[in-house]
């Protein structure tokens, strides 16, 4: 059988609204509904067991349980956090064969952010970049990648954007005094770090807001952000792809350039005059 979630996609733009629902859900929530009787699940998503039945059908399946089984074999075979399960599934690949399979797993990774991300969420978060007092950026371990270059990017267009960090064990305690005009940007991925979680509920205490970037299955985490972006993360090679976070890291800075363009124009304007002396060999 298929990937499920490449027969969902291929089908998703002639899907009704109903059957978007069904299938955003299916999308986001792939590795917690594996279990699920008819009913449950159609009580989770809020819909009848009949709808989901001819969601089911309409995907080539004979009802529920064929459907259950793919979610249940797409997970057990594409987990990108199972890095032995992974390399093991790349051991016998040509160099040719690796490569063409990482770069198509990352335009698919792009190509299902794109579709399964709400444009009213990436609306709210960048309204709340643009609007926080500071914006304090966190990623522990593989994550520390994406919230460093998130730092990087938004630190060129606005002032106050802070990278918290756990070198030597030092608590940051730039955040002891926030509150809520500020924003807590947290890349957090399973395993989902407790460091990152402790961060969050101090910003959280002291009514800040919580921005999270994650994976596509949120389930287990969505009570602790206000505004929870989902990515793909499935990698061709041993560990999970950041490509789709990165991107849409990317977005979110642009997006907040155009949207505050005068702040943005004048604030990377005095960062250039700072760089062209004497920080780069041709400058």
């Amino acid at each position: 059988m298929a990937n499920i979630l490449k027969i969902i996609y291929k089908e998703y733009d002639s899907f009704t609204p109903s059957k978007k629902a069904i299938a955003d859900y299916i999308i986001n929530h792939t590795n917690y509904i594996i279990y699920d009787t008819l009913s449950e699940l159609a009580q989770k998503i809020g819909t009848s067991t009949t709808s989901i039945v001819r969601f089911a059908q309409s995907l080539g399946f004979d009802g529920y349980s064929g459907l259950q089984t793919s979610i249940r074999e797409y997970t057990h075979a594409d987990d990108p956090f199972n890095a032995s399960k992974t390399l093991d599934n790349i051991e016998n690949k040509t160099t040719h064969d690796l490569f063409k399979q990482s770069i198509d797993k990352d335009i698919e990774n792009l190509n299902q952010t794109l579709k399964t991300i709400d444009p009213t969420l990436l609306e709210k978060s960048v309204e709340k970049i643009n609007t926080a007092r500071n914006v304090y950026i966190i990623g522990y371990n593989d994550s520390f990648t994406l919230a460093y270059y998130m730092t990087m990017r938004l630190g060129q267009i606005r002032e106050n954007v802070h990278l918290l960090q756990s070198v030597g064990g030092v608590y940051p305690y730039e955040i002891v005094d926030s509150n809520k005009d500020d924003l807590l940007i947290a890349y957090w991925f399973p395993r989902y770090s407790l460091y990152t979680l402790n961060i969050i509920n101090r910003i959280k205490k002291n009514d800040g807001t919580v921005l999270i970037i994650s994976s596509s299955n949120t389930e287990k985490i969505k009570e602790f952000g206000d505004i929870i972006l989902p990515t793909h993360v499935y990698g061709g090679g041993v560990k999970e792809s950041l490509i789709a976070p990165i991107s849409l890291s990317s977005y979110l800075v642009s997006l907040a350039a155009v949207k505050d363009y005068d702040k943005a124009t004048k604030y990377i304007r005095e960062s250039e005059k700072i760089l062209q002396n004497g920080f780069y060999l041709d400058t």
